[in-house]
């Protein structure tokens, strides 16, 4: 089985999307004072027994073409069981196996992004655009492909809905969105990437991010 988890930051066009609620409390012992003392005051007078403190509240609003569903923050990619004798040498492949990022609340909004392999650019006067990147630590030799643990011999490789495959830290090809709701379609790819191959339970932690510029 296979964790996938998504940044917590996210880049769009508008900025880094990111939030963070820090609470810094402070407390006393209470000499049997009754509940009010323990209330707010908003004349500035602390001066009272019992428990006070204090909240530092801060974070950051910023607009964002759309938003990640809930099930698709977090997911759990089951690879199913692969045989050795299917990964007969190296570079071998075995079964694909598909998973979704749900977006929701797509907003209208002109893109313009570019493919930076090819120079293309997906524009639409309404339509958002989206670009993909994984991140997770890579196979040594293989930085393409993110690295398992519990077997050896064995790596992961990301690719979209078209076959093309993502090496990790580098972004997909630029994609245009769906007003309201779309759905990003990928493959995670079991391969073989040494002569030693270690039968056995593996996992791995991948993360993504969504870029919109």
């Amino acid at each position: 089985m296979m964790a996938i988890s998504a940044n917590c930051h996210r880049y769009s066009r508008f900025g880094w999307v990111s939030s963070l609620l820090c609470l810094s409390l402070w407390s006393g012992l209470s000499h049997a004072a009754d509940r009010n003392a323990t209330l707010y005051r908003p004349d500035g007078n602390w001066n009272v027994e019992g428990a006070s403190g204090q909240l530092y509240v801060f974070g950051s609003l910023t607009e964002s073409p759309c938003r990640i569903a809930m099930e698709s923050v977090y997911q759990s990619v089951d690879m199913g069981n692969i045989e050795t004798a299917d990964l007969k040498k190296v570079g071998q492949t075995g079964r694909p196996v598909p998973f979704h990022i749900e977006l929701l609340d797509c907003i209208e909004t002109p893109t313009a992004l570019r493919d930076i392999k090819t120079g293309s650019v997906a524009w639409s006067s309404e339509q958002p655009g989206v670009k993909m990147r994984f991140l997770a630590p890579s196979v040594p030799f293989y930085p393409q492909l993110a690295r398992v643990v519990g077997v050896q011999g064995l790596g992961l490789q990301l690719s979209d809905e078209a076959g093309r495959v993502i090496p990790l830290g580098e972004s997909s090809v630029p994609r245009l969105l769906s007003p309201g709701q779309d759905s990003l379609s990928f493959f995670i790819t079991p391969v073989r990437i040494a002569s030693e191959l270690q039968a056995g339970a593996y996992r791995a932690l991948i993360s993504f991010e969504l870029m919109y510029d």
